[in-house]
C-alpha cells in the first residue's frame, strides 16, 4: 500500500456500521453460517477517497464494534473481500476458525491476488469463490479454496454435472446460492451441493395452494387465540395443554437453568404466575410454529429477529402495542412454514384487522415495522420503511434484536 492510500485508510471518518446477514444452511437445513451483508455511502465521498478500502474497513469495523458472538452466535460468518484485502491488508485480526473470505467474481486474478489468497489459505483461513461459473480462469485459486459458491439462477446445473462431480472429488464444498424454491433446493441437493443460501430460507415463500391438514388448522387456531389481546390466562393455558408435546416443551424451557426460577413449575397455569402472560404468549406461539411440518430452524430464527425488531420499532415510534408488533414479526414466516399463501392462511387465522393488514400487505402501523425488518434482512438501509428511524438508532436496534434472539436460541437449546 502506498503512503497516500495508507493515509486515506488511517483517516477514514467515523462510519455507521450497517449490519445485515443471510443464513447459509447445510443439507439438513441446520445453520452452517451467515453471510454478512453491508452497504456503504463511500461512493459519495470526496474525491481521492478510496471506496474499495472504505468498504473493506466498514466490514472489518463491524467485527471490531459488535463482535462475532453478537452477530452470528457460534456460527461461521462469510463476507466478501475487496482486492486490497488480498494484496495489502494482511494479516487480519479475525478468528480464523469462524470466518470464510469470499473472492468476488469481478476481482482480476493478478499474481498478487493469487499470492494473497494462497497466503491466507496457508495461514489457516477458509476461502470461498463467489459466483463460480465453471470457467478455467479460476483454476489457479482452486488449490487454496475450500468452498465454491454457484449462482444457480444463472446456470443450468444439469449441464455441469461432470464439473460438479470433479469439484466434489477434489474435496471442495459446493454452495448453491440464490435458492428461491423448494424445487431448486431439492435439485441442487440431488446434484451434490452441500450448502444452501437464498430467499427460500430467509423470507416467506409464495407457494402453490395446498389443503391444510386438520392438525395444522388446530395449530393455526391456537396461534390465533393465543395472540388475541382479549384472551385470558385460563384460555391460553387450556389451548397450550391441548398439545402435550408443546406443553412439555414449555415446561422444560421454563424449568431450565437458563430461566432460574425459585422452584420447579408443574403446570401451564402456574407458569403464568412466574413468567407473565406476555412471555408465555410469545413462547407458546414460538413452540406452536416450531411444530409445523415445514418449519426450518432458520425460519424460526428469522421470525424471532423480525418479532424483536417489530416490537422495538413499535415502542420507539409509538405506533401501537409492542406485543402486537412482536406477534406480526413472529407470524410473518407462517406462509413459508405451511406452504400456503399468506392471504389464505389469514382466513384460517382470524386476527385483529391491523395485524391482518400488516401480514397481508405490510400496511398500517405494524406493517411499517415488518417491512423495515425485511429490508434490514437484505441490508437495504435507504427504503421508506427504514428511514422512519435514524440509521444509527436502527442499526443498534437490529443488532440488539440479533443478540436477544441468539440468547433465546441458546436457552431453547
Amino acid at each position: 500500500m502506498n503512503d497516500q492510500n495508507g493515509h486515506t485508510e488511517l483517516m477514514l471518518p467515523p462510519k455507521i456500521v450497517q449490519v445485515g446477514r443471510q443464513p447459509i444452511l447445510d443439507r439438513h437445513l441446520h445453520i452452517y453460517g451467515y453471510e454478512l451483508l453491508y452497504r456503504s455511502d463511500d461512493a459519495n465521498t470526496e474525491a481521492g477517497f478510496d471506496g474499495d478500502l472504505a468498504t473493506a474497513r466498514t466490514v472489518l469495523n463491524s467485527f471490531l464494534e459488535f463482535g462475532l458472538q453478537r452477530l452470528v452466535g457460534p456460527h461461521r460468518i462469510f463476507f466478501n473481500l475487496t482486492r486490497i484485502f488480498f494484496t495489502d491488508l494482511q494479516p487480519l485480526p479475525i478468528e480464523k476458525n469462524r470466518v470464510v473470505f469470499e473472492v468476488l467474481e469481478d476481482i482480476e486474478l493478478t499474481p498478487e491476488v493469487v499470492d494473497g489468497v494462497k497466503k491466507l489459505h496457508n495461514d489457516g483461513y477458509v476461502i470461498a469463490l463467489d459466483d463460480y461459473r465453471f470457467e478455467p480462469r479460476w483454476d489457479p485459486l482452486l488449490p487454496y479454496c475450500s468452498i465454491i459458491k454457484v449462482d444457480i439462477l444463472e446456470l443450468d446445473l444439469d449441464a455441469y454435472k461432470d464439473q460438479i462431480s470433479w469439484l466434489k472429488a477434489q474435496g471442495l464444498i459446493l454452495l448453491a446460492e440464490k435458492v428461491e424454491t423448494r424445487e431448486q433446493y431439492t435439485h441442487s441437493k440431488r446434484l451434490g451441493f452441500d450448502l444452501f443460501q437464498g430467499y427460500f430460507f430467509a423470507k416467506p415463500q409464495t407457494l402453490t395452494t395446498t389443503h391444510l391438514q386438520s392438525n395444522k388448522k388446530l395449530l393455526l387456531k391456537m396461534i390465533s387465540r393465543i395472540n388475541d389481546p382479549n384472551v385470558d390466562v385460563d384460555e391460553i393455558a387450556s389451548l397450550v395443554e391441548l398439545d402435550p408435546a408443546i406443553s412439555v416443551k414449555i415446561l422444560r424451557f421454563i424449568n431450565s437453568a437458563a430461566i432460574s426460577l425459585p422452584r420447579k413449575v408443574t403446570s401451564i397455569h402456574e407458569a403464568v404466575v412466574y413468567v407473565g402472560i406476555r412471555r408465555l404468549r410469545a413462547w407458546s406461539t414460538l413452540f406452536v410454529m416450531a411444530s409445523m411440518d415445514y418449519s426450518s430452524p432458520e425460519l424460526i430464527t428469522t421470525s424471532l429477529v423480525r418479532a424483536e425488531l417489530c416490537k422495538s420499532l413499535t415502542e420507539v415510534l409509538s405506533i401501537g402495542q409492542p406485543d402486537s408488533g412482536y406477534t406480526v414479526g413472529l407470524l410473518s414466516t407462517l406462509d413459508a412454514m405451511v406452504s400456503q399463501p399468506m392471504d389464505e392462511l389469514l382466513n384460517d387465522l382470524p386476527l385483529p384487522e391491523q395485524l391482518n393488514d400488516a401480514l397481508k400487505t405490510h400496511s398500517g402501523p405494524y406493517g411499517t415495522g415488518l417491512q423495515c425488518a425485511i429490508d434490514l434482512e437484505h441490508c437495504q438501509w435507504l427504503t421508506k420503511a427504514t428511514q422512519t428511524v435514524p440509521v444509527e438508532q436502527l442499526n443498534s436496534m437490529y443488532v440488539d434484536a440479533l443478540v436477544r434472539v441468539e440468547k433465546l436460541r441458546s436457552e431453547l437449546s
